[in-house]
This record gives C-alpha cells, sequence and structure tokens, in this order.
C-alpha cells in the first residue's frame, strides 16, 4: 500500500510540494485529495512569522488517466501574517507548479490543451481533448492559444514582418517570427509603423527584417532599426513576380487588331466558321459581357455594390472589381487538361461530332498554356519540372519580350550560381529555396526587392 501511495504522490503536479490525504472514484472520475506540505511566508513582506486562520477546497482539473477524468481537491489554507508592520492581514497559499491564481486547472493540463489547440484549432482540438477525457469548448481552447507567453527575451537576428486579421478587411495587427528559431515571438494588436517601430528599440539586434511590401513596415523597420537590411519575404516575392508574368502573358496572348485592308465593295463578307470549343467560349464571353453592362447601368442608377450585387446575381467582390476595370474584364483563357494530357472522347457509335472535335485515334491538338499555366511554370525551379514542362519552359524566352517580367523570372530562375549565397544564410532552408534566384538577381541588377 505504501508504494502505490508514494507511485501517487510521485505522479502529482509541484514538485513533491503536495502531500496526499486520499483517493475517491466517483462516477464523473477520479477525486484526488492533496494538501500543502509546509507553511508560505507573507506574500506582502516575505516573512514567516504567520498563524493558521482557516481552510477551503479549490477543485483543479489535471491530466486524465485511462481515459477518466481527474480532479485534485487541494486543501488550500489561509494565514494571517503576525507581523505588525505588514499591511496584509490574512492571505491564502499559492503553491507554484499546482495553480496559478484563480485557475481551474493544472499548468500541465493547460499546456495540453493550449498544444492540441494550436495544432488543431478551437473546435476540432476540443473534440479531440473529449476523447481523452479532457472535455472542454472551443472557446476555452482559443483562450489557452492566447495566452500563451509568446514574448521572449532571447535575442532575435532575422525577423519576419507579416499582418494577420482580427476581423478580415477590417481590422488586422502584426505578426512577428523569429526565422531562426521558426516561431512566433510576440503579436501586436494594430498594423502600424510606430508600434513595429516601438518594438525593434525595445528589442534591439535585428540584422535582418523580412516583409512585405507595405509602406507601414518599412517606416517603422528604418525608424526602428535603421541598420537592419530589409528584403521581401518568400512568399510575397514569387507572389508579386507570377502575378506580373500572369500579366504579361495575359496581354501576349491577346489577338492584336488586323491592320485594313483594301477589300472590293462587290466581295461578299468573308464568314469565319468557329470550332466547337471557340463557339462555346464565344457564347460565354457574350453572356458575361451583358452581365457586365447591367452592372454599369445598375451603377449609372445610384445602388450601391451589395445592391448591384443581389440584383445581378454575383459576388460583393465579383462587382467591386468589375467597377474598378477600366473596360470589360475578359476571362482569362483556361488550359484544357484532357487535350493537353492527350486524352481525346471517344466517338460514340452511330453519333456525329464537328470537324474540329478531336477522335480517338486522331493526334491530339496543339497544346495549350494559359497565363496562369505559364506563370506557374516560369517561377518553378527546373528541377522540380518534368520532362514536356522543362522543353515548353526553355522554348518559351523565343516569344517573351526581352524586357518583360517572364523573361526575368526565366533568367532569375535560371542562375543555379545564385543559390549558394542565400542558402548558406542561417534559418534559410535551402530545400526548394528557389526564391534565392531570385533574390540574388535582383540583388546584382542594383534593385531593391523589399523597397
Amino acid at each position: 500500500m505504501g508504494q502505490l501511495v508514494d507511485a501517487i504522490t510521485n505522479l502529482l503536479p509541484g514538485s513533491g510540494s503536495l502531500v496526499l490525504e486520499g483517493v475517491d472514484e466517483t462516477d464523473a472520475g477520479i477525486v484526488i485529495r492533496v494538501s500543502a506540505r509546509a507553511d508560505p511566508p507573507c506574500p506582502s513582506c516575505s516573512g514567516s512569522d504567520v498563524s493558521y486562520h482557516s481552510h477551503y477546497h479549490r477543485p483543479l482539473r489535471d491530466l486524465s488517466w485511462q481515459g477518466r477524468k481527474v480532479q485534485l481537491r487541494l486543501r488550500t489554507r489561509r494565514f494571517r501574517c503576525d507581523d505588525t508592520g505588514c499591511p496584509r492581514k490574512i492571505f491564502s497559499e499559492q503553491i507554484r507548479g499546482v495553480a496559478e491564481r484563480y485557475a481551474r486547472e493544472t499548468p500541465r493540463l493547460s499546456a495540453v490543451i493550449r498544444s492540441v489547440g494550436y495544432a488543431m484549432g478551437g473546435l476540432p482540438g476540443a473534440r479531440l481533448l473529449a476523447t481523452i477525457g479532457v472535455k472542454t469548448s472551443d472557446d476555452t481552447v482559443l483562450r489557452r492559444i492566447k495566452k500563451q507567453p509568446w514574448r521572449t527575451d532571447d535575442k532575435v537576428r532575422i525577423l519576419g514582418v507579416d499582418d494577420w486579421a482580427w476581423r478580415k478587411r477590417q481590422s488586422y495587427g502584426t505578426m512577428l517570427v523569429d526565422l531562426e528559431r521558426k516561431r512566433v515571438i510576440d503579436i501586436l494588436p494594430v498594423r502600424s509603423s510606430a508600434s513595429l517601430s516601438e518594438w525593434l528599440f525595445a528589442h534591439p539586434g535585428v540584422e535582418i527584417m523580412t516583409r512585405d511590401r507595405s509602406r507601414l513596415y518599412a517606416e517603422g523597420g528604418r525608424l526602428g532599426a535603421p541598420g537592419a537590411v530589409q528584403v521581401t519575404d518568400r512568399y510575397h516575392l514569387v507572389t508579386n513576380l507570377s502575378e506580373a508574368v500572369e500579366r504579361e502573358v495575359q496581354q501576349l496572348q491577346l489577338p492584336a487588331p488586323p491592320e485594313p485592308k483594301a477589300v472590293p465593295a462587290v466581295a461578299p463578307p468573308k464568314v469565319v466558321r468557329l470550332n466547337w470549343r471557340e463557339a462555346r467560349r464565344q457564347r460565354c464571353r457574350d453572356a458575361r459581357y451583358q452581365r457586365y453592362m447591367a452592372v454599369v447601368e445598375a451603377d449609372r442608377q445610384g445602388l450601391t455594390q451589395l445592391e448591384i450585387a443581389a440584383q445581378v446575381g454575383l459576388r460583393a467582390g465579383t462587382v467591386a472589381a468589375w467597377l474598378h476595370a477600366p473596360g470589360f474584364p475578359e476571362r482569362r483563357i483556361r488550359s484544357d487538361r484532357r487535350v493537353d494530357g492527350g486524352q481525346v472522347p471517344q466517338k460514340p457509335e452511330g453519333a456525329t461530332v464537328p470537324s474540329s472535335m478531336p477522335v480517338a485515334g486522331a493526334p491530339p491538338m496543339k497544346v495549350h498554356f494559359s497565363a496562369g499555366r505559364v506563370a506557374a511554370l516560369l517561377a518553378q525551379p527546373p528541377r522540380k519540372l518534368a520532362a514536356d514542362q522543362q522543353t515548353f519552359s526553355g522554348r518559351l524566352p523565343r516569344f517573351l519580350p526581352v524586357r518583360s517580367s517572364a523573361a526575368t523570372a526565366r533568367k532569375f530562375v535560371s542562375c543555379d550560381a545564385a543559390l549558394a549565397p542565400i542558402g548558406t544564410a542561417p534559418g534559410v532552408d535551402r530545400e526548394g529555396d528557389h526564391l534565392g534566384f531570385l533574390l540574388r538577381g535582383a540583388v546584382c541588377q542594383g534593385s531593391s526587392p523589399g523597397a
């Protein structure tokens, strides 16, 4: 029996500061009655001249045993301070490592809830905890995550700065990440240059700061850490480059207007016969253009964007994009993955198909790449492309303007010698770091990626 008592005592929190008084098994779980081992000093004067006053029982949730709930019933004592010069007369004992002030669970259970919530989120984390005997709500899981002490006194050398949303498109804060240790170190409640500069003043030693292209973070970095090198982070650099390439390739795909030619008046107009794919695309464009004109007309009548979206049947974001566009926004041409892969539909027996539709056994049609697909191929390192993609990517520069973003991206990604200086930086992952090509190329060209 003594060995069992010692085993349970060793499993209690507090590193030997608790005394086991008894264990009760109930329908709700297991109740462990414990009390403090030593008398505490006065928290105000730190004197040991105290006397017993009264006690009360404090319930604390602890880690479950074999899926059963465990509750610590802590016998908490009140004491009088016998020092006549002390302003405090009565106080309750606080046992370090067992529970924080006003807490209803042990610190180790709070750490488990916080870890599960950080990995899975509020509601999924609460469901997982219920399967291991820890019944809690999703709100409690989120509160434990927010209570995480992010701040650290360690020196930060490479700092990542980005925004996060209190409420999307309305209120934003600032998230600070230590890129060498790969962890969040602080969260600022607002997104401003003043808050970032104040944090940098309080935490000197930042040598490199990665950020997006926001002017707020650029100004805050210059004020708070003027000696730090500012660079655009990996995500925003690749995203900005891909968007620029996609826009330029989209412009290259637009058909040039035909030059006027002298046509005899007696000649009948030439009728261009569209194939089935082009005819379908034209019908979709006409329907989309009618909706666009309806949006423009409703805007002229003074309707709000939400009213226009409800009337036409579109999202509010689409209505806003159409109204801010200089003209009718042409839809991006999508690549036909079925035709690109050489897979053609089978001709049903006894059925007829247009002469332009591919039939099984016939050679596949010419491969078509959309603007987004071209941008994705150019932003990928060559070692991650398939053989046919490498062939297309190698032939593409012949059709690109010399000073276009697409040609620049191809030039940077093809520069294998630029990976070494970026890959050797501490805290930077070499695997998949094709951004090193882009960043090094921008520095060699004399431009500032973080401007």
